[in-house]
């Protein structure tokens, strides 16, 4: 008889290969996750040393933006952004680290422009469990991208109140027209904005957080795209909220010469004052610019306020224009900022051309409630940002108008048209904005007129 074939020897062989296939397998995975969980620890270092090289890119690109533009010129933007990582243990040998640093980036959506920095962190890690893919390191690479810059918030008009009603309110029988740039009001109450009486509020855009109330012939009106009226959206916080109050100056000096008929000619350098005189009609009053001393173009009304009823205002000598900046002691109507064209006067104001200050023209401490007072009327024209976080602003028109006329003319006998509007400022930030008078105001935004806010921020 035959016996069964003897096929435990083969069997012995088929589990040995089994097994090594296996035991390769299972380091295989070992390998995954052991050396798998490592480098994604090393990743997360290498990203935050990364971020963290990046924004200190970022700070010296802003602290150099009003000379360079947003350019490393002279390369410190990037040697900080190496110096930060190798603090944070980047050796930057090639070996075990390294670091590449792009000003402006060279990919990417930020790839060629000004003010943004790319920063490539890499960390060469030697194998644990995966040798048994191979030796050599392997590479982990991040990469982020910041942007250091002092830029214009785009907005003409920025009502910061979150709850108050007529937080924008407009009377009168003018039209206010802001161009270049839309009008925020944060107010969440249902009547946030308020249009009365002929007054016509027009501009590229309105968004309005809460709601909007119109009486009378009261109206809003966006240009060049009609209806571009939002409510319901998100509040924007104040953009100069980051902006240190500039600190007290020197004294400054006041010259006094008669110009006949009670009137003065005074003139200003910049610096602190207190209880300034009023300036009245036929009064002139002469503002040096920021060059003329070392306190930056900057009038520090340290109480009593700054009261010009129909005093014609010019800048004097000097270039880089002037900042008023109002301190008021109290709460008492005394102390605020009041000024008054006269149709037989003259206001030509510009705020500060360089420096942290750039474009601000007119600014009040933050945590005074005073009420700022700007009237244009005759040959007006004030430009910058008028910035008052916790108080409101109020605004009245009254030079010559004609009525319906949004463009900013009124037609003479002669049939001519002339300029009739008052340019008050480039921008409003205040708590609450009131709008009055019987003439139009224009506020004219442009990004080089009005106050910078900062950017220091990773985008990639």
């Amino acid at each position: 008889m035959y016996g069964k074939p003897n096929t435990r020897k083969a069997r012995r062989g088929i589990v040995v290969v089994l097994v090594a296939v296996g035991l390769t397998a299972l380091i295989g995975v070992v390998a995954l996750t052991v050396d798998g969980g490592m480098l994604q620890l090393d990743y997360r270092k290498a990203r935050a040393h990364a971020d963290a090289a990046a924004m200190a890119a970022a700070c010296v690109l802003y602290k150099e933006y009003p000379t360079n533009a947003g350019k490393d010129t002279d390369g410190n933007a990037a040697q900080e952004a190496v110096n930060t990582a190798k603090r944070n243990g980047v050796v930057n040998d090639g070996v075990s680290s390294k670091i590449v640093v792009n000003i402006p980036p060279l990919s990417g959506p930020y790839q060629g422009k000004a003010s943004y920095a790319e920063v490539y962190v890499t960390y060469y890690i030697t194998r644990g469990f995966s040798r048994i893919w191979g030796s050599a390191p392997i590479a982990v690479e991040t990469r982020s991208v910041s942007r250091g810059a002092w830029v214009a918030p785009k907005a003409g008009v920025i009502i910061l109140d979150y709850d108050d009603r007529a937080a924008l309110n407009a009377q009168g029988n003018g039209a206010f027209t802001e161009t270049g740039a839309p009008v925020i009001v944060n107010s969440n109450n249902a009547s946030a904005t308020v249009s009365a009486g002929n007054s016509q509020l027009i501009a590229e855009e309105f968004y309005i957080t809460g709601g909007l109330a119109l009486s009378g012939n009261g109206s809003l009106v966006t240009s060049p795209v009609a209806d571009q009226i939002f409510l319901g959206t998100h509040p924007t916080p104040d953009p100069l909220a980051y902006l240190p109050a500039p600190s007290m100056p020197m004294d400054g000096s006041m010259t006094k010469v008669a110009l006949g008929k009670g009137n003065q000619q005074y003139t200003l350098t910049p610096g602190r004052y207190t209880n300034l005189p009023n300036f009245n009609t036929g009064d002139t009053v002469i503002l040096q610019q920021a060059s003329t001393n070392d306190t930056g173009g900057i009038f520090f009304i340290d109480g009593g306020g700054f009261h010009s009823t129909g005093a014609t205002i010019l800048m004097g000598t000097g270039t880089g224009g002037v900042m008023i900046y109002n301190r008021p002691t109290d709460i008492s109507n005394s102390q605020k900022v009041q000024i008054t064209g006269n149709p037989a006067g003259t206001v030509a104001l510009s705020g500060l051309t360089s420096g942290p200050y750039t474009g601000m023209a007119l600014w009040q401490d933050r945590t005074s409630t005073v009420d700022m007072l700007v009237e244009g009327n005759g040959n007006f024209s004030l430009q910058g940002t008028l910035y008052a976080a916790g108080a409101t602003l109020n605004v009245n028109g009254n030079g010559k108008t004609s009525a319906g006329d949004v463009t900013g003319y009124y037609v003479d006998g002669a049939g001519a048209k002339i300029d009739g509007s008052s340019r008050i400022a480039s921008q409003y930030i205040s708590k609450n904005l009131a709008l009055g008078g019987n003439g139009n105001v224009r506020l004219n935004y442009t990004d080089q007129n009005v106050a910078r806010t900062r950017i220091i921020t990773l985008v990639e």
